[in-house]
Order: structure tokens, then C-alpha cells, then sequence
């Protein structure tokens, strides 16, 4: 089973789902970059050879996309901005309440629930 970025690509999956299992790398944008990398339509994780690997990996670091554990560490960052200013926002992120504006009367019962930070 090869990796692509931390991410493992099952065998038998068709390559073009198992590239968008990459955080930040949606389906479209993983059928662009396998017929960047030369895989037809109906290519499977079993074709990707050691060799085409790093290939497809390149092609994922070349773009000005952030991928994977970066992304997340981006999100986060942004989050962390959030509670650091004490906007709205952020306290809403860090009650573990909605943050876009739903209602949190007879919806939202999940997000409050499970959240032990919640204050």
C-alpha cells in the first residue's frame, strides 16, 4: 500500500477516490493531477509503482495548495488566532457551540453534547 503525503492508498480502490482521501485535495482536483501523472480513468492503487509514486507526489507539492497535515495545522492556527482576540467566533469555537449563526434552540444538540470544554 503505497503513501502519498501520510496518506495511505488502498490497492484496490480506483486512484482518482483514493487521491482525494488526501486532507485538502478534493475529487476534481485528484482526476487533474492523475492525468497530470499519466493514470486513466479506471486506474487502481495497485498501478502506482514505486517509480510514478513521486511523481504524483511533485505534482501534489507543486501545487500552491496546502495539503494534509499542513492544512490542518493552518486551520488551526486560524482558530487559535480567533480565541487569542476574543472575537465572537472564537468563543463560539471554543464553547463548542455553532459559530455561523444557527439556531441553537432545537438544533445543535450534537456540537454541545459531546463537547467537555464547554462552559
Amino acid at each position: 500500500m503505497p503513501f502519498i503525503i501520510g496518506t495511505p492508498i488502498p490497492d484496490n480502490k480506483i486512484l482518482v477516490q483514493s487521491v482525494s482521501h488526501i486532507f485538502g485535495i478534493g475529487l476534481a482536483e485528484s482526476g487533474i493531477l492523475c492525468k497530470k501523472a499519466g493514470f486513466g480513468d479506471d486506474a487502481r492503487g495497485i498501478h502506482l509503482t514505486p517509480e510514478k509514486s513521486p511523481l504524483l507526489e511533485n505534482l501534489v507539492d507543486s501545487r500552491a495548495l496546502l495539503v494534509g497535515a499542513d492544512l490542518r495545522r493552518f486551520q488551526k492556527d486560524k482558530i487559535r488566532r480567533l480565541y487569542s482576540i476574543m472575537t465572537y467566533r472564537g468563543l463560539r469555537h471554543k464553547k463548542g457551540l455553532p459559530v455561523r449563526g444557527q439556531r441553537t434552540h432545537t438544533n445543535a444538540k450534537k456540537r454541545t453534547y459531546f463537547n467537555t470544554n464547554a462552559s
